[in-house]
């Protein structure tokens, strides 16, 4: 089951609703004098409830398995105040899960019930700031006794008296791999303050990034700390006369299922970050107007929101020259491109804006006055190079290096690395990581025991495009 939660624009929002109610008075008859049925509209007068994961704000949870106890707050969300005393409670629901896979064709096995528990006997204690909010607190213990490539469920379910639940509504599913040798060796890519990251673009078409998780360092941290799912594009709507985020099948199929592939990584530490790239017209990322920068800046943060990622990724290639006499586009130029990033960053201030420093797409140094280091978190050099920062940025939003995996340059060797903590690079970028190539990966990040005390482990598994199993490498390959 896939859930998407949009940030509907105001204007378009009060379009519809003053539709809706220009549809009721032209369909019906009004008689005067004759009662009205109210029947319709009773139900907006209900307090609906409805549970979630406090920290994802979704219904539908991964736990990464850590060997170690687990502890998640629930979140009983209702439509209205309500007035009295709440009684709530949270618990599992077991035949809800049948239930669950039978309508989403999935296979999930109950989780056992003997390790999960709730605090106050799952009672939900009302906020005292937000009396339409409720939180409740359950711990699940871990197991040893999980079956590898198995994904077990833990089906919460809330009860409340007085108010209005709807099944799906009043559910939270909480999922967990049941992959022991993860569960015994959990791993996260917090590697310490100071220390160089590491910046991924994979190639979705034809690469699960779930492969994040696979190199690791021999104590036990991931190697990667952002993923660019590379890439949705800008393109053009020649009927709506504006630019909109076009996702080909593979990227959309990732979105639309990232409980599965993308919010893993998020859960240890991985940032996950929309790419978008020019699509052969005259939509370019560079050369966009400041209405049509402000525009699909819009749009943009909609994406993010919508599927809980942690930014975006600009790049600035594979576009045809634009029609200036259209108001939406400029020419293209450093100057329209920051434009672009300005406008990203003032509506999802909370995400990352990052940019691949190719084309026009890096340059300019400051919008309406403010510094580049304001609207741009990360810049990430061409392959074979390194960035630099403009502005007031610091070398620490900057990459030492960038390698192309499947062309096989350049190297990250000791020496290179040494430079990357001279200069005090933040980063470094990887290209085209794929499981079909991780033996010459492996080789070409020699240099990573320098960055890091810690040397590369040789990766053993890895993941098939839209399999979020685990597979032996190389054995599976």
């Amino acid at each position: 089951m896939n859930f998407r939660y949009f940030r509907i624009r105001t204007f378009a929002a009060a379009a519809l609703v003053a539709g809706a109610l220009l549809g009721v008075a032209c369909s019906e008859e009004i008689e005067a004098g004759k009662p009205i049925d109210e029947t319709p509209y009773e139900t907006i007068y209900e307090t609906n409830g409805y549970l979630l994961d406090q920290a994802s704000n979704q219904s539908v949870v991964t736990i990464a398995p850590t060997g170690q106890e687990y502890t998640a707050t629930l979140s009983f969300g209702l439509t209205r105040a309500y007035e009295g005393t709440l009684s709530a409670r949270a618990s599992v629901d077991a035949a809800y899960l049948e239930s669950y896979n039978a309508a989403n064709g999935t296979a999930y096995e109950l989780y056992p019930e003997t390790l999960v528990s709730f605090a106050n006997d799952g009672a939900f204690t009302v906020s005292e700031a937000d009396a339409t909010r409720a939180t409740a607190t359950m711990t699940v213990s871990p197991s040893t006794e999980l079956a590898a490539g198995v994904v077990y469920a833990i089906p919460v379910v809330v009860e409340a008296d007085g108010i209005t639940l709807k099944e799906e509504a009043s559910h939270c599913l909480y999922l967990i791999n049941g992959d022991t040798e993860q569960a015994g060796n959990f791993a996260d890519c917090d590697k310490g303050e100071g220390y160089p990251k590491g910046f991924l673009f994979f190639e979705v078409n034809g690469t699960n990034p779930l492969n994040a998780l696979t190199f690791k360092l021999e104590n036990g941290k991931l190697l990667w700390d952002a993923v660019v799912l590379f890439a949705a594009n800008i393109n053009w709507d020649a009927a709506a006369g504006r630019a909109y985020v076009n996702c080909n099948p593979n990227v959309q199929f990732l979105l639309d299922n990232n409980e599965t592939y993308l919010q893993p990584l998020r859960k240890r530490g991985i940032k996950v970050l929309l790419g978008l790239l020019g699509n052969h017209d005259q939509s370019g990322l560079a050369q966009l107007s400041d209405i049509g920068a402000r525009d699909f800046a819009a749009e943009v943060a909609e994406y993010v929101y919508a599927y809980n990622l942690d930014g975006v990724n600009y790049d600035d290639e594979y576009s045809t020259s634009p029609d200036l006499s259209n108001p939406y586009f400029a020419s293209r130029s450093q100057e329209a491109a920051a434009r672009l990033c300005y406008e990203t960053k003032q509506l999802m201030p909370d995400k990352l804006v990052t940019v691949f420093d190719y084309g026009a797409m890096y340059g300019a140094e400051s919008v309406d006055g403010v510094d580049a280091d304001e609207w741009i978190d990360v810049v990430v050099a061409n392959y074979g190079g390194s960035s630099s920062p403009i502005g007031n940025m610091s070398i620490s939003k900057c990459s030492g290096i960038s390698i192309e995996f499947n062309q096989g340059w350049p190297s990250m060797s000791s020496s290179t690395a040494q430079n990357i903590l001279d200069r005090n690079y933040g980063w470094f970028m990887g290209f085209a990581l794929a499981p079909e190539n991780f033996a010459r990966s492996y080789s070409m990040l020699s240099g990573v025991e320098t960055l890091y005390g810690s040397p590369l482990a040789y990766p053993t598994t890895f993941y098939k495009k839209d399999d979020p199993k685990p597979y032996v490498f190389p054995d599976d390959l």
